[in-house]
Formats: C-alpha cells, structure tokens, sequence
C-alpha cells in the first residue's frame, strides 16, 4: 500500500470534451481538504468489509483515500492538504500504514465536528484560514490531477464559491451503465462532482447558510422559507438555467455561488454504493492495466 502518486495517462475516455485538451494549472495554490469522517449509521460500501470507515476500505489493494491523496498531491494547484478524520488514533489504528505515507505525503489531520458543513468550518479555522480552499471527499478514487487543475483554474477567478459538476450527456457517453442522481436545469442535466472551491472568507456564509437548513430538514417547510417557494418550485419544474438558478442561489446565500461544469465524465462517479464500488473497481484496474 502506498500513497505515493502514480501517474496516469490521460485517455479520451477520461476528457469527455476539446475543453479538457491543454489543461494549466491553477495560478493559485489552493488548501485542500478531504473530507473522511464517517457518516450516522452504516455506511453501506464499509459495512460489507466490516469497517466503520468508508474512507479506509480497500480498493485495488489501497484504502480508497489514498486515491485522493494522490491525485491532490501531484495537482500543481494544491498546496497544503488535510484530512476530516474522527481523530488520528482512530484513523492510524484502522490502518497502520497509513500514519508514515501520510506523514511523508505532509497531510495534516484535522478532527470532525458535529455534521459536514460544521467539520469544514472547524477545518479552515485550524488551518489558519488559508484561502482558497479546495474541499472534496475521501470517496472520490477516480479524481486524478487534471480534474483537479481544470476545477482550480475555472474557479480560480470566482470571488465567493464554485461547485463541480459533469453533464449528464459526458456521463453517458462514457460509462452509461452508472447510476448518477442529476439535477434537472432547462438546459441540462448536472451531477455533482463532489469539488467545492471557497475562495474568500466571505464564502462561509454558505456553509453557515447550509447548516441552518440542515438542522431543519425533517420540516420541509423551513427548507421552502429558506430559499424561497418560486426557487424551489422553478427549480423543481426546470424552468431554470444552471446560470440563472446559481444566480438566484447566489443572491438567497449573499455569496457569487457558480456551477463549474467539469468535462470529464469520471469526475462524477464516486463510491456511494456496493454497485459504485464494484465500477471504480473496474475502473481502477482497468487505468493499471
């Protein structure tokens, strides 16, 4: 096992677009963080290794966040990079190797808090407020450098924050048997990609916003005072564009929040079921061979 990167050619199947043909790296250096804690509950991917962390199952012979660790460590846009862990016993106890390739990769672990967005507002503040911020999630074993350069260099510009996403047309173009969930704009259909830029100070409002409406979940109509009844209802009903719904995002979150549009369709699988497992699996052995 190693954390090591391990360089990768860049296929056409993994740019979906001319867009993705010369990639140069952010101009800015961006502090990352991985997000690994687990989840309440069983996580249904760690629980049929008999785990209690997704983050340190075994993928292709390598806990699956040493993928991400990778992949951030050989981008030329990230600069210091920490790991969301429960706390450093726990993570190095689970895997014992871990602690020296981490150590010699200078990753930092930073302890969880309550929920997600309370666990990346802790993170920034013990790290010194280093912005940009660049925050993605230890279940993210396809990521490699060049998403994460093209992601920085498009949000690199962006005063509040950016979120990744691949179009639906890339994802079935080169992996059509993936089971994504999509957001349905008038313009297209958007996956997450599980990248999120913070770009200043001011951007935290969005995870202060985030986590008040996440205390109220289980009241749906808070979620609809929250960000507006025509917001939700147009959004729902796809009467929106992916600019025009950001931009109306934008103004209920009093932060420029913007949709990076990622033209690589495997930024847009990550590790949320046994049947994404079994395909990053593939995948992976598939990038060796």
């Amino acid at each position: 096992m190693t954390v090591q990167h391990q360089p990768q050619p860049a296929s056409d199947m993994q740019k979906s677009s001319a867009d993705a043909a010369e990639i140069v790296g952010s101009s800015t250096k961006f502090t990352a963080i991985i997000l690994a804690g687990k989840r309440s509950g069983n996580d249904p991917v760690a629980s049929i290794f008999g785990l209690e962390y997704k983050a340190l199952v075994p993928l292709v012979g390598r806990p699956m966040i040493a993928y991400a660790v990778d992949a951030l460590r050989a981008s030329s846009s990230v600069g210091d990079i920490h790991v969301v862990f429960d706390g450093e016993d726990e993570l190095f106890a689970s895997c014992g190797n871990l602690k020296k390739e981490l150590d010699a990769a200078n990753v930092k672990v930073v302890a969880t808090a309550k929920s997600i967005c309370e666990s990346i507002i802790k993170a920034i503040e013990e790290t010194g407020n280093q912005f940009p911020y660049l925050v993605t999630t230890a279940d993210h074993a396809l990521l490699i450098p060049e998403v994460v350069d093209y992601f920085c260099q498009k949000a690199e510009t962006l005063r509040g924050m950016g979120v990744g996403f691949v179009e639906e047309q890339y994802i079935k173009a080169m992996h059509p048997e993936s089971k994504r969930t999509y957001l349905p704009f008038r313009d297209t259909k958007l996956s997450g990609a599980n990248l999120f830029a913070f770009m200043s100070p001011g951007s935290v409002k969005v995870l202060e916003f985030w986590k008040s409406v996440e205390n109220e979940r289980k009241r749906p109509w808070k979620l609809f005072k929250a960000f507006g009844f025509i917001n939700l209802v147009g959004l729902m009903l796809r009467q929106f564009t992916v600019k025009g719904a950001f931009k109306r995002a934008s103004k209920v979150l009093d932060v420029e929040a913007v949709a990076v549009r990622l033209p690589y369709a495997e930024a847009a699988i990550d590790v949320d079921s046994p049947r994404d497992y079994m395909q990053v699996t593939k995948i992976l052995e598939d990038r060796n061979s």
